[in-house]
C-alpha cells in the first residue's frame, strides 16, 4: 500500500484539459486587450481608467494594466493565490479573479527568431482576500514634499519666473524648466510633473513637444492621482485625433511611452522621498513587476 492512498479518490490530473484551458484564458486575455484598445481609443473615461491602474501598478506591462482596468480598475494590490497564502491571507472562496499575463519560456518562430510566450495567469486583488479589513492607506506626502521629489526626479533645473504664459513650460534649447511664481501649491505640482514630462520625452525619446504634448499630460495626470492630489482639472472628454484610426499595436507603443516615461520620474520621485522616510517603513510602495 503506498502512502499517497490516504489521499482517497480516483481522479487524475488531466494535463491536455489543463493546457487547454490555460490556452482558452491566454486567448480570452488577448480579445479582452483588444477590445479594451477600442474602446479606450475613442472614450476619455476608459482612457483615464487605464491610466489610474498603470500609475497605482507602474511597473505593470501596459498590457496588465489594461487587463486590470478592464476587469477590475479600483485594484490596490494584486497576488496570486499561492503568493497571499504565503503571506498568512487567504483568497475568499466567491473571489473576483483578475487575468494577466506573465512571461513564459522562450521559443523560435517558424522564421527562426526567437520570442517569449505568455501564460495566463490568475491574480486577486486584496479587497477579495481576509485581509481586506486591514488594506494600507496611501500614505499622506506634503505638497512641498512632492514638489521637492518632483525637482529630484527631473533631468533638468527648474527656475522660478514671475511672467510666464503658462505654470511652467520645457524651454528645450535651454534645457530648463520655466516656473511662474504664485502658483498654488495643486497646481504647481501638476504643473512641474508635466513639463518634467516633456523634458524627459525630449531629452530621454527624442520627442518634441508637438508629439510629446499629450503623453506628458497623461503622465502628469498619473503622478498627481498617485499621490492623491485632487485631479478635477484635468480633462480627458476629448482624445486625440488619430487615436480613433491607430491599430491596437501602434496605440500600444504609445501608452508603452507614456508608461516608461511616468516610471522614470516616479523612480525619481520614489528615491527622492525614500530618503527622508523613516528606516521602518522604506520600501512600502514597491510593487511586483507583471
Amino acid at each position: 500500500m503506498s502512502i499517497y492512498d490516504v489521499f482517497g479518490g480516483t481522479k487524475s490530473f488531466d494535463k491536455d484539459a489543463w493546457a487547454a484551458e490555460k490556452q482558452e484564458q491566454r486567448k480570452a486575455a488577448y480579445e479582452l486587450i483588444e477590445a479594451t484598445c477600442g474602446r479606450m481609443k475613442t472614450n476619455g473615461e476608459h482612457f483615464r481608467r487605464y491610466l489610474d491602474v498603470q500609475g497605482r501598478f507602474d511597473r505593470y506591462s501596459v498590457n496588465n494594466a489594461i487587463l486590470v482596468s478592464a476587469q477590475m480598475p479600483e485594484a490596490a494590490r494584486l497576488k496570486d493565490y499561492n503568493d497571499w497564502k504565503k503571506s498568512g491571507v487567504y483568497v475568499d472562496r466567491d473571489a473576483q479573479r483578475v487575468t494577466i499575463l506573465e512571461p513564459g519560456k522562450e521559443y523560435r518562430r517558424d522564421d527562426g527568431t526567437k520570442t517569449i510566450g505568455y501564460n495566463a495567469k490568475e491574480v486577486y486583488d486584496i479587497s477579495q482576500t481576509s485581509a481586506k479589513g486591514r488594506q494600507e492607506t496611501k500614505e499622506a506626502r506634503s505638497m512641498r514634499e512632492l514638489v521637492s521629489a518632483v525637482i529630484g526626479a527631473s533631468p533638468v533645473f527648474f527656475q522660478p519666473v514671475e511672467e510666464l504664459e503658462f505654470p511652467a513650460f520645457y524651454d528645450g534649447s535651454k534645457q530648463v524648466i520655466f516656473v511662474r511664481t504664485g502658483l498654488g501649491e495643486k497646481e504647481l505640482f501638476a504643473a512641474m510633473a508635466k513639463e518634467t514630462a516633456s523634458a524627459v520625452y525630449d531629452l530621454k525619446h527624442r520627442e518634441r513637444r508637438e508629439a510629446s504634448e499629450f503623453g506628458a499630460y497623461c503622465v502628469a495626470y498619473m503622478a498627481v492621482s498617485r499621490y492623491g492630489v485632487d485631479t478635477r482639472g484635468f480633462d480627458f472628454g476629448k482624445l486625440p485625433e488619430g487615436f480613433a484610426d491607430m491599430e491596437t499595436l501602434a496605440f500600444k507603443r504609445e501608452l508603452g511611452k507614456i508608461r516608461d516615461v511616468f516610471g522614470e520620474i516616479q523612480n525619481g520621485i520614489y528615491r527622492t522621498l525614500e530618503k527622508n522616510r523613516p528606516p521602518k517603513e522604506k520600501g512600502r510602495e514597491h510593487h511586483e513587476e507583471r
